[in-house]
């Protein structure tokens, strides 16, 4: 693996990790307080104006506001009295949030929404774009709803990429990705009804 035609083998390993933020389709939580799982910082080392701005900016502004102790609620009704669990798709904004604060240059996101109804997702994508436009950014998934204001596709089939090129541009050659667009592209209208057609 080379990034600007380096061997990351000659980074030095804790310089090569602040240049990802990385947002998992899988994650686990911990029992420290909201604040304290975006910053990945105990107390006094978070930075909890960034964290509170960086919790709103992923989604999460509503259900902070809701919460008595807001960012300073701890996760884990276990181990704590007044503690809360997060659904699945709070947690991956709250992973989010974790990526926005780091502020790394480069932003990796891994099937982030899979949580997440098609609707929201699309909408969550959306924010994706206008709280990234100064970094670089790479979307896995498997689902096209983020498809279309990507600089560049690589559609993979069997490893190898099988179509490359814009959302219009792939859309135009009418290959799997436009077939593939087209059976999912229902899904994102606010107007479905279950079936495939509109209400």
């Amino acid at each position: 693996i080379k990034i600007n035609g380096v061997s990351i083998r000659k980074f030095y390993r804790k310089d090569y990790y602040r240049l990802f933020s990385p947002v998992f389709q899988d994650v686990k939580t911990a029992f420290f307080s909201l604040a304290e799982t975006v910053s990945g910082q105990i107390g006094e080392g978070t930075d909890f104006e960034l964290a509170l701005k960086c919790i709103r900016q992923a989604g999460l502004g509503d259900k902070i506001d809701s919460l008595p102790n807001g960012i300073h609620t701890k996760l884990d009704k276990q181990l704590h009295a007044d503690g809360i669990e997060l659904s699945g798709g709070e947690v991956q904004k709250l992973m989010l949030a974790r990526a926005l604060y780091k502020n790394a240059p480069i932003l990796v996101l891994d099937e982030p929404t899979a949580a997440l109804d098609p609707i929201a997702e699309n909408n969550i994508y959306m924010q994706y774009r206008k709280m990234t436009e100064d970094k670089s950014s790479l979307f896995i998934s498997h689902r096209l709803a983020s498809t279309q204001f990507c600089d560049r596709i690589l559609y993979l089939k069997d490893g190898k990429i099988s179509e490359e090129g814009t959302h219009q541009e792939l859309v135009a050659i009418g290959g799997e990705y436009r077939e593939l667009y087209e059976m999912q592209s229902c899904w994102y209208r606010d107007d479905y009804n279950g079936k495939g057609e509109k209400s």
